[in-house]
């Protein structure tokens, strides 16, 4: 069976890259630096330095890990991938960059799945967890949250990129029911998508505290819409593949539009 997270988005990417996030798109133009800023925004809120042991919940291809060990210099990598495809390619990349350990620390599962995190941590419990513009595909973004307090280590941060439901959204009107098709289409659980109030007091009631939440919405949802539609996906990714970002693309140009969803950067710190 084919995977719906897969390699599709190498065709979105300059020569050698392999990033597949919505970009941050303040100042850059090319899909690869816009992705990159957005991990570089991420990794800065979270506070990564040289003693961050870092554990990616949704590492896509591999160069967010890089950016992780070259630019932030952190101390350790480990990190779950649902997808096999990606999780091998990320492989191969570390190990041709002469990270073999940190290859060897990642492994495809499902992130709900509590077994996979012993797997994927090991005894030395990380300083940081980072879910880069993925917190919204898992099956439960609350038991995720639960995980992450379970498994970090005291004082341990927690920062993601997450989509919510702007203030003005209305749950009964007909726009959220067109909404909840999309989401269902987008393989995207609906209660994973609520509004901020509600987003902050899920990660207080887990155990978190000096929550931050950032609408970075601007800068994302229609940067990516309009680089989909001026870029010529259909020649390297295929009908397919164009028809995947096409679809997503205008969604997300109708859904900022319209002030129904908004595209967050979050973080938050393990209450002791």
């Amino acid at each position: 069976m084919a995977e719906f997270h897969d390699l599709a988005e190498l065709a979105l990417n300059r020569e050698g890259q392999s990033w597949g996030n919505l970009g941050y798109w303040k100042s850059e133009t090319e899909y690869s630096d816009a992705c990159r800023a957005l991990a570089i925004l991420l990794g800065e809120q979270a506070g990564l330095d040289r003693q961050s042991v870092l554990f990616d919940a949704g590492f896509g291809c591999g160069d967010q890990l890089l950016l992780w060990l070259d630019h932030f210099r952190v101390a350790r990598v480990r990190g779950v991938n649902l997808s096999c495809s990606q999780t091998a390619y990320a492989r191969t990349k570390l190990v041709e960059a002469g990270f073999e350990d940190s290859a060897a620390a990642i492994v495809p599962g499902d992130i709900n799945d509590p077994g996979i995190w012993q797997a994927a941590t090991g005894t030395d419990r990380p300083s940081h967890l980072l879910a880069l513009d993925c917190a919204y595909h898992f099956p439960s973004r609350l038991e995720f949250i639960a995980q992450a307090r379970r498994h970090l280590a005291p004082a341990g941060r927690i920062a993601l990129t997450d989509f919510m439901l702007s203030d003005h959204h209305r749950t009964g009107s007909v726009t959220h029911c067109l909404l909840r098709w999309m989401l269902k289409r987008s393989h995207i659980a609906e209660a994973n998508i609520v509004h901020p109030s509600r987003y902050l007091d899920q990660l207080r009631q887990a155990g978190f505290d000096e929550v931050r939440i950032v609408d970075i919405s601007k800068h994302v949802m229609p940067g990516f819409a309009h680089f989909i539609r001026t870029f010529r996906v259909a020649g390297k990714a295929g009908w397919a593949g164009w028809l995947k970002y096409a679809v997503t693309s205008r969604f997300l140009q109708w859904a900022y539009g319209r002030s129904i969803l908004r595209y967050c950067l979050v973080s938050a710190t393990k209450a002791r």
